[in-house]
């Protein structure tokens, strides 16, 4: 069964693959595009002024493969990766809770996927598109960021085991508003303990990076919402969703 399931949810993966990458080609190139423009421009200025150009290299890949087939295969790669980690997380909840319906559990992960991958870790350290940031630190960057998803993903592990926990004293609501409600005390303390990096220059275009923002955290919900819709369907036809409920329940 797990190895249908992580077939599944690998097919459902690329699939969602695909249609973030239609949202980020239509909605976040353009951005991208707009912003590899303006730092260009910024180097130009710079050599114009007496820089090195030293640092001018040539592109391995054009910009428009790197938008267009680059985009596509990276993203289904990506949604391949997540919807198999899905999958797996599906069946082990599955197995343990077994709910009435494997579509709500589905979504619930998929949502669950979304925040601690996506955006709790972007509230803090939001993406940045290019000319934006400090190269020399970039490998500092990514190690914050890596270290708030490990967290954004304990801080909802945590909450779905408290909810789990108070569920038969307060009911479902009730247990799930104190979980939700502790999540957030403990998102806002990590953010408040971690470092804040903060690069963008004062002259940078404020809606350029609105934009590039809300198109990043969109492609991932896409990402995440199609890969929860198409997986749970997938999930619901397997037979032994059915079948072996009753076993699932009692182990």
């Amino acid at each position: 069964m797990i190895g249908k399931l992580l077939f599944k949810g690998m097919m459902a993966g690329v699939l969602a693959g695909m249609v973030a990458f239609a949202f980020a080609h239509h909605f976040g190139e353009p951005q991208v595009d707009r912003a590899i423009g303006l730092e260009k421009s910024m180097s130009a200025h710079a050599h114009h002024h007496g820089a090195s150009a030293d640092g001018e290299e040539e592109e391995v890949f054009s910009r428009q493969t790197q938008s267009g087939i680059g985009l596509m295969t990276g993203m289904a790669l990506f949604g391949a990766a997540l919807g198999g980690g899905l999958a797996l997380a599906w069946a082990f909840s599955y197995q343990r809770f077994g709910p009435s319906d494997p579509r709500v559990l589905a979504l619930c992960l998929a949502l669950a996927g979304f925040l601690a991958m996506s955006l709790m870790p972007g509230l803090k350290y939001p993406p940045n598109p290019p000319a934006v940031g400090n190269p020399e630190t970039i490998g500092y960057r990514t190690g914050l960021y890596f270290v708030m998803m490990l967290l954004s993903i304990g801080i909802v592990i945590a909450a779905a085991w408290l909810s789990h926990q108070l569920m038969p004293r307060l009911g479902r609501g009730n247990a799930i508003m104190w979980a939700t409600l502790f999540a957030v005390a403990l998102m806002l303390v990590v953010c408040a303990l971690m470092p804040t990096v903060n690069e963008v220059s004062d002259h940078f275009p404020a809606d350029l990076l609105w934009r590039f923002r809300i198109s990043s955290f969109g492609t991932h919900l896409v990402l995440w919402s199609v890969i929860g819709v198409a997986f749970g369907a997938l999930a619901e036809r397997t037979p032994t969703t059915r079948e072996h409920r009753p076993a699932f329940r009692r182990g």
